[in-house]
């Protein structure tokens, strides 16, 4: 793999006319490896707009919508469309995020208050266990979020309500493409602070790009067709 080969996206001799298109794995990688130093780019670009905090969401927003015409394998301008995107999503990225930030806070809270009174009284085991269903439905459904706000045009509630539709029909999917994201942010985690250096030039970039890669194949099987 051509990792630490500047892409310029020369033409070529082109695909086989009767050549099958590359999904799943294959595409992943193809899509990756052409694209790496434009998700390095990416990634710096993000961490620049990120430096208020307040900002993260509508960063990640526009992050996201860089990705997703990537995988879409639209032109894009790493810079200029950043800004573009952020200045045009920046409202719903932003109540996106905080909604996301409150609905987990809540539920974090709600888990510790709930097992502490269910080991005095064990009907409340069946509270902390819907409330750990909805933590972890959230935490799948959060993966289509910011795709399906950057990708078409919807209603806030009802970019939510396609979020969680999409996570459990494309589950598997879903499923996988969380695996992979934890696995990385584990282990960078764990090396931390090591692995710093990793975060401001490609783990922020990395993470929502294989987020927006699982997101497009339920987005474009079930919302765009």
């Amino acid at each position: 793999m051509k990792l630490l080969t500047p892409n310029f996206e020369r033409e070529g001799p082109g695909i086989e006319k009767d050549e099958p298109p590359k999904e799943g794995i294959h595409l992943f990688f193809e899509l990756f490896t052409m694209r790496f130093w434009d998700i390095i780019k990416l990634n710096f670009v993000f961490v620049l707009y990120s430096l208020p905090i307040i900002t993260i969401g509508p960063a990640f927003g526009a992050m996201t919508s860089i990705l997703m015409s990537m995988i879409q394998r639209k032109h894009t301008y790493i810079f200029s469309d950043f800004h573009e995107a952020f200045k045009n999503n920046w409202k719903q990225s932003l109540f996106s995020g905080l909604i996301i930030l409150i609905a987990f806070s809540f539920l974090g809270v709600s888990l510790s208050f709930y097992l502490k009174l269910a080991q005095e009284k064990s009907i409340f085991y069946f509270v902390f266990y819907l409330c750990l269903f909805i933590t972890v439905l959230l935490a799948l459904a959060s993966m289509y979020i910011y795709p399906l706000l950057t990708t078409v045009s919807l209603p806030l509630k009802d970019v939510f309500k396609n979020s969680i539709l999409l996570c459990i029909v494309c589950i598997r999917n879903t499923l996988l493409g969380e695996l992979a994201c934890a696995l990385i942010l584990g282990i960078h985690i764990f090396f931390f602070p090591i692995s710093l250096p990793l975060f401001l030039i490609l783990t922020f970039g990395i993470l929502s790009f294989i987020s927006s890669f699982t997101a497009w194949i339920g987005i474009k099987r079930f919302i765009v067709q």
